[in-house]
């Protein structure tokens, strides 16, 4: 009797931190569907502002460029093709670059110091690309688009006067859904 009742007891233990186990790894999976959640809402709000963004001279390919440490990134570069069927190549790229001006029509940025991004945006003074930042504060400065990203939603600010030196139009509508603070 008492090896079957130290059989039960160790059995409802095991039951007991199995159950405790898979509790704990609940909220880890749940966070990691967030991120996941998150990463897609930046790569899709970035392929919609892509949509209403024109260049002086249309690329046939649009070519995308990724700089600084980033935290959404990893979504755009699943991204292939556009919905009017334009291919889109996304890269990685180091802020010292000297290819960036030449070989991005688009720059997503991520982490930057001060200088990075002070040295990267003079170099980009005579192309026309569309800046998109990760990051409000600092590392928003001189970009076009600034991304607010939250569990359920992204949305963006534009600076207008960063819009105005970048070469590229954005349509009207998406600049008002800046000011209001982003797709819905």
């Amino acid at each position: 009797m008492h090896l079957s009742y130290l059989l039960q007891l160790l059995g409802g233990l095991c039951l007991l931190a199995s159950s405790l186990a898979l509790a704990d790894t609940q909220p880890s999976h749940r966070i990691a569907n967030q991120a996941e959640l998150r990463v897609d809402h930046v790569r899709q709000t970035v392929l919609d502002i892509l949509s209403y963004t024109r260049w002086p001279v249309e690329p046939a390919v649009l070519r995308m460029c990724v700089v600084g440490p980033t935290e959404y990134a990893d979504g755009l570069f699943q991204i292939s093709h556009q919905a009017n069927g334009r291919v889109v190549s996304v890269r990685r790229y180091s802020a010292g670059d000297p290819l960036i001006p030449a070989q991005c029509d688009v720059l997503y940025l991520g982490t930057l110091t001060e200088e990075e991004r002070l040295t990267l945006f003079a170099r980009l003074r005579e192309y026309a690309i569309l800046s998109v930042s990760e990051q409000g504060g600092a590392n928003a400065a001189n970009s076009v688009f600034c991304l607010r990203v939250s569990d359920d939603r992204v949305r963006f600010n534009v600076n207008l006067d960063a819009l105005a030196l970048s070469g590229v139009k954005v349509h009207p509508a998406v600049l008002k859904l800046g000011r209001s603070g982003g797709l819905p």
